[in-house]
């Protein structure tokens, strides 16, 4: 048990906080951070030679847009590259408004959320984010783990839901 220094209340041992005042009860405690161990890097999914570009089948040079098609629906879009770009369901009732609006006839059936996900653009590199789809992001058939940005390639193909966007990326020819 400890006691809280400003109102002398008992608190359950390795509190943070007085459940009485709400004084913050660690102060001046100095508590170490574990370091991680190299063998630990790989816990993203993500492997090096993806974040870095490495293998030269994955090489980009200047991704400046992309160009989706859509499904069976034969829609197509083509997009710059400036900002991130959110896919999914036009919604002006509660203000979503996606860059690429996947609204259409059938697209209850396609499991596409409202905000469903995001590509952008770092460095030479496209990624996409799953934004905590109901019916989950895929890319090539493998699910991503929401909230955290994998890779894309041109040729992918990208999934929300049941919906498919085959993605080509445009890159600055010279």
């Amino acid at each position: 048990m400890d006691t809280c220094k400003f109102c002398g209340e008992t608190q359950v041992a390795n509190s943070v906080f007085c459940h009485e005042c709400g004084n913050y009860l660690l102060e001046g405690v100095v508590a170490p951070t574990d370091a991680v161990g190299v063998d630990f890097s790989g816990w993203m999914e993500h492997t090096l030679e993806e974040m870095d570009g490495a293998s030269s089948a994955n090489i980009m040079l200047d991704p400046i847009a992309l160009h989706l098609k859509i499904d069976h629906q034969q829609r197509e879009f083509e997009i710059p590259l400036e900002k991130p770009i959110y896919l999914g369901r036009l919604d002006p009732a509660i203000d979503v408004l996606p860059e690429i609006d996947l609204t259409c006839s059938d697209i209850e059936e396609q499991g596409v959320s409202r905000r469903h996900a995001r590509i952008l653009r770092k460095g030479n590199h496209v990624f996409v984010e799953d934004l905590g789809s109901s019916n989950g992001t895929f890319i090539n058939g493998e699910r991503i783990v929401p909230y955290l940005p994998k890779p894309i390639h041109d040729g992918d193909i990208l999934q929300l839901g049941n919906l498919e966007i085959d993605i080509r990326i445009l890159q600055e020819t010279y």
